[in-house]
């Protein structure tokens, strides 16, 4: 048998890193520090209508990712991520937000940038401000991170839209409840608001109903009552399906 001498064997040891490593970045999908593992974020991009072939941008914790809607507005991003993460969905002149608590379905429609608005003044914060502090905040990385936190804002953000306009929403899990445009159930109910005149024709919630949303959260700072504590961590998101 033939011996590699020192010289040889260090060579062949180097190409087989840069290889493993090439292999690792073709895979990842996004790009990521402190080696997260991969997960999946998928769901839908909605605002009445799909929004088709949207882009879709994920910024979290550690992380980014990015993926494009097909023509339901769904997406799905694979990458090595630690969550939480904003998401962000541009179609046309409409850009939407929302975000993930890790891996799982989370939709991006304007009842989420009603629930961004809710969060962000239970936290004392905006919206741009909630969403920008993902990466370095860890008062707002435990927020959207914390199941009880994210269930009570949701619930908080349905009733408010009942009290305001007479409409109950099909599931207040409007964040990750899996729907399809055009079928009964959540998009049913973005159609619903939108005629109401909640959504406007850009895809954002109406100016007043955001700004009820942002009061309602300043009211019930998180960690007040039964708000829930920002300290756990609330896992992936659900899979809920509504009734087609």
């Amino acid at each position: 048998m033939k011996l590699f001498n020192g010289a040889t064997l260090r060579t062949l040891q180097f190409g087989s890193i840069v290889l493993a490593t090439s292999a690792l970045v073709a895979c990842g999908g996004g790009t990521s520090t402190g080696g997260s593992p991969a997960g999946t974020v998928s769901g839908t991009a909605a605002v009445g209508a799909a929004l088709a072939n949207a882009s879709i941008t994920l910024t979290c914790k550690n992380g980014s990712g990015s993926a494009t809607a097909n023509a339901n507005g769904a997406y799905s991003a694979t990458f090595a991520f630690d969550g939480p993460c904003s998401i962000t969905a541009t179609g046309g002149a409409i850009t939407i937000h929302s975000f993930a608590a890790g891996a799982g379905t989370f939709n991006v429609t304007p009842l989420t940038e009603l629930l961004l608005d809710y969060i962000a003044g239970q936290l004392g914060t905006t919206v741009s401000g909630l969403l920008s502090g993902i990466t370095s905040n860890p008062s707002y990385q435990s927020a959207l991170s914390n199941s009880t936190v994210i269930a009570n804002a949701q619930a908080a953000v349905a009733t408010l839209i009942k009290d305001t306009y007479g409409i109950t929403l099909s599931s207040s899990s409007f964040l990750t409840v899996s729907f399809t445009p055009g079928a009964p159930g959540a998009d049913a109910d973005l159609d619903t608001l939108l005629k109401a005149g909640a959504i406007t024709s850009n895809g954002q919630p109406a100016a007043s109903l955001a700004a009820a949303a942002q009061a309602a959260g300043a009211a019930a700072p998180i960690g007040s009552g039964n708000n829930g504590s920002t300290g756990g961590s609330g896992g992936s998101g659900g899979t809920g399906t509504t009734t087609k």
